[in-house]
């Protein structure tokens, strides 16, 4: 039989990644191109001297300086998306609360506050790496060779990439940009500098291209492309780890109510389960068998990582608290 919470947490990341989507869509079509395209006109004009004062203006037209605030915040927050996180770790925690035959009221102070926490970290998390992205990118493509336009699309290319995706892109521009400059280049000879900086796919990607002869118009489309594809992967890993966290905090919440008000026996303790399959990291792994006697509903659980209150242990994490009297 399937679990009601695993069920609704299932709902809730494919909920989740159509919200972050839409909102980086709408985002994506409301970014300024045009500033930014006359910004990187004028930066040109005036050379390096002002490149400080351009990276500052750039900062503040696509809202990295604060993040916050700017068009993936904005976007967000149009979508309801907190509402609806509030509502599934309400979910979850009555979910939790029913299995010791409880009633939970998530309305009381500490569990407004453990939602409120897990929601604005999530939130947090996922705005300050979006924002470091498009700040990274920015900085670099100031002084990046291709025209104001291109280096304008570059940015907006990267709303909604984590760092590391934003840098494999910009290494990738560089790439084509080279090659659709120079045709005749030797592609090993521009392979070269993008070692370290690219994935596998995206060398096998930048091979084709150098092979086939790519036009700049063509390689345009193709980084386009290409940044929708990685954009689309961060948001389901985002939505996945999302909801997994934010379920666990709300089944710890609904426990923990549940024992407060005497319908959960005092030795109930949390156990850290794994997927127990063969795709499970050491450090998951051997989270079981550093807490064998599991621990209070109070208390984080000890890992090779650090001590850590609910699963996920990390991004990409499947391990889940269960809850059970003392083995």
């Amino acid at each position: 039989m399937i679990d009601p919470i695993d069920q609704l947490t299932e709902r809730q990341e494919a909920d989740l990644n159509e919200t972050i989507d839409a909102a980086l869509a709408d985002a994506i079509a409301m970014f300024d191109l045009l500033s930014v395209r006359a910004l990187m006109d004028n930066a040109d004009h005036e050379g390096n001297e002002a490149r400080d004062h351009y990276a500052d203006q750039l900062a503040t037209l696509i809202g990295t300086d604060d993040p916050e605030r700017g068009l993936v915040p904005d976007a967000l927050d149009a979508t309801g998306m907190s509402v609806a996180l509030a509502s599934f770790f309400a979910a979850v925690a009555a979910l939790a609360a029913a299995q010791a035959r409880h009633v939970a009221n998530t309305n009381v102070a500490d569990a407004v506050t453990a939602r409120d926490n897990a929601i604005r970290s999530f939130r947090a998390a996922y705005l300050h790496e979006s924002a470091n992205a498009l700040r990274d990118t920015a900085q670099r493509i100031l002084t990046a060779r291709g025209s104001a336009d291109s280096r304008a699309a570059q940015v907006r290319r990267a709303v909604g990439l984590s760092v590391l995706q934003a840098r494999s892109l910009h290494a990738t521009r560089e790439a084509l940009i080279a090659h659709a400059a120079d045709p005749t280049r030797n592609a090993k000879s521009i392979l070269v500098a993008t070692r370290g900086s690219i994935t596998a796919a995206q060398r096998q990607m930048l091979v084709k291209a150098i092979r086939n002869g790519t036009s700049p118009d063509q390689a345009e489309k193709l980084l386009d492309n290409h940044a929708k594809a990685l954009r689309q992967a961060r948001t389901k890993a985002v939505a996945g780890n999302a909801a997994h966290q934010i379920a666990e905090a709300a089944k710890l919440t609904g426990w923990q109510i549940a024992q407060r008000f005497g319908a959960l026996p005092a030795d109930q303790r949390r156990y850290w389960r794994t997927a127990g399959d063969e795709r499970v990291r050491l450090a998951h792994e051997q989270v079981p068998g550093m807490n064998p006697n599991g621990v209070p509903l109070n208390q984080p659980f000890a890992t090779p990582l650090g001590p850590c209150f609910t699963p996920p242990l990390e991004a990409g994490c499947r391990c889940k608290a269960t809850l059970r009297r003392v083995a």
